[in-house]
């Protein structure tokens, strides 16, 4: 499983913004409904309410691809087929992509998912779509001939872009100015297509919050082996053949496939920051409708996305989000990381460094992150800043050190750091009464999309202000490439540059451009690598 799963927390999608975003729940429905004709067919939306009182149109549960299903598992998407002369009835969600939840670790969701949403308000176009996930979107093998080289969950977001280039204006929406959004997983799909010459020119400016190709959990070792231990996990007991247990795994039952992610990784993979082990990554089998045939750090150089404005950021606390895991096992990768401290390392320099320089490189972090002390169990939140910088902020950080060297589109860097008691809802339900301040990872998603269950604010709240100053930057964004708008105005926001790789935008209960907290605890990280070209592909 690729991207997690938390109850009352919508995960399933990857977002797009088509000329601006807006903040929109459905609060309550109007007999009102609104036909749009599309090359394909016509589809039948309806009018609906947000939260704050805010009217739009939804069409729901288009299809753009067809469903992923018996030969169609596992490989890049066709397609969906026209409804000429009939009318789709696009008033209701579609299930979200099959998935194990976060807390309690049920199946949810559907592996026919192919879906996407479109909503308008006036000049306002915002689209989401679904991608296939854990196994199902990211299982590879390693042979030409069984043509499942991996990243179908990739294809599926290029199908999705390719859709709404075409048809968007159907909606009111301008096809020449897209803004492609995602957060966690999503950024990294994000950074993906900024990277993918087949995206080029299918958006043109990009959003990445708390997620980057560079971060350890979108990114894992032993790839080849993995669609034979899927098999015999989901009971294969055949010979040991890659197209025998090809055709045992398309035709097994799915919710047995993402089912596997709940006991793939150890406590040391964790420590290592291995979370998923279905991901995007290079594959083996060069095919010909193969997507990522080198290494990262030589697709962002090359990336076709020099010319497209950035903006990206992450959460305060972001390690807070490794919490659950901490408490695991009566805080066993505590113990881990005590008796083998160069686990802190980024796992590709642990797997290169001589004994000597790895010693040394990590005494350097640890000393950084936990003091003089070293790591005891006691330090929880020490370890928990640790995996902050080591799941996000130095891979966003080498993503915006990449971009200051090969782009000339500025980039934007923002930090949110809004710490509310009440409303800063993934910290409140992955920490409960544990830990009762810090801004966790998607902590921030809050202030832009409503959460199920979740009550209006009062307008003149901290938090509600926090609402307004969020959807100003992206729609400010997403219409402009600047973020810079009336909820900012206070405090100029400038890019980044060559001398000034830290300013970034301190999103609290005030806004302050300022030099980026992180800064000292990014160096050390820097300091890691030998050069530059390791670093951030120079």
């Amino acid at each position: 499983m690729w991207k997690p799963y938390v109850p009352g927390c919508n995960h399933k999608k990857y977002l797009q913004l088509v000329c601006r975003s807006l903040r929109l729940t459905p609060r309550r429905s109007y007999a009102e409904t609104k036909i749009v004709d599309l090359p394909m067919g016509r589809v039948k939306g309806r009018r609906q309410c947000g939260i704050y009182g805010d009217p739009f149109f939804s069409f729901e549960g288009i299809p753009f691809g067809k469903p992923p299903l018996a030969d169609l598992r596992f490989v890049a998407p066709e397609p969906a087929d026209p409804w000429e002369g009939q009318e789709l009835d696009a008033q209701q969600e579609r299930d979200i992509p099959l998935q194990m939840e976060l807390l309690g670790g049920s199946t949810i969701g559907s592996e026919d998912c192919l879906y996407l949403n479109v909503y308008t308000k006036h000049d306002i176009v915002y689209v989401i779509f679904n991608y296939r996930l854990c196994a199902l979107g990211f299982l590879s093998l390693p042979s030409i001939e069984s043509n499942v080289p991996g990243n179908a969950g990739l294809h599926d977001q290029l199908l999705a872009l390719k859709w709404i280039k075409q048809h968007i204006q159907h909606f009111n929406g301008d096809p020449e100015n897209i803004t492609l959004f995602g957060e966690s997983a999503g950024a990294v799909g994000v950074h993906f297509m900024m990277c993918l010459p087949q995206a080029k020119c299918l958006f043109h400016k990009a959003i990445m919050m708390s997620g980057s190709m560079l971060n350890p959990w979108a990114q894992i070792p032993g790839r080849a082996s993995l669609y034979c231990q899927l098999a015999l996990a989901a009971g294969y007991v055949g010979p040991r053949r890659e197209k025998d247990m090809l055709r045992y795994l398309r035709w097994v039952e799915a919710k047995k496939l993402v089912q596997y992610a709940l006991n793939a990784y150890t406590f040391h993979d964790r420590c290592s920051g291995f979370l998923y082990p279905f991901v995007p990554g290079v594959e083996e089998a060069q095919c010909e409708r193969g997507l990522v045939q080198k290494p990262y750090l030589d697709m962002m150089r090359d990336a076709w996305s020099t010319e497209v404005p950035l903006l990206l950021g992450g959460t305060s606390f972001e390690g807070l989000v490794f919490y659950p895991f901490c408490k695991l096992s009566n805080g066993i990768m505590l113990d881990y990381l005590k008796q083998e401290p160069s686990m802190v390392l980024p796992n590709e320099l642990f797997l290169t460094m001589s004994e000597e320089v790895r010693k040394a490189s990590a005494k350097e972090l640890v000393k950084y992150h936990y003091g003089p002390q070293g790591i005891t169990k006691q330090n929880v939140m020490q370890t928990l800043d640790l995996f902050s910088y080591k799941l996000f902020w130095h891979g966003i950080h080498r993503v915006v050190r990449s971009r200051l060297a090969h782009a000339q589109a500025p980039t934007y860097l923002y930090r949110f750091d809004f710490d509310s008691s009440s409303f800063n809802l993934m910290r409140n339900r992955l920490c409960g009464d544990d830990i009762k301040r810090g801004v966790c990872h998607a902590d921030d998603m809050g202030y832009v999309f409503h959460k199920k269950g979740v009550q209006k604010l009062p307008l003149d709240s901290a938090e509600y202000l926090t609402i307004q100053r969020m959807v100003g930057i992206l729609t400010a964004f997403a219409k402009t490439g600047d973020p810079n708008c009336a909820e900012t105005k206070s405090e100029p926001w400038s890019p980044l540059t060559e001398k000034m790789p830290y300013k970034a935008m301190n999103i609290g209960y005030q806004l302050e451009f300022i030099t980026q907290y992180e800064k000292d605890g990014l160096e050390v990280w820097n300091r890691l690598y030998d050069n530059k070209a390791k670093l951030y592909g120079a």
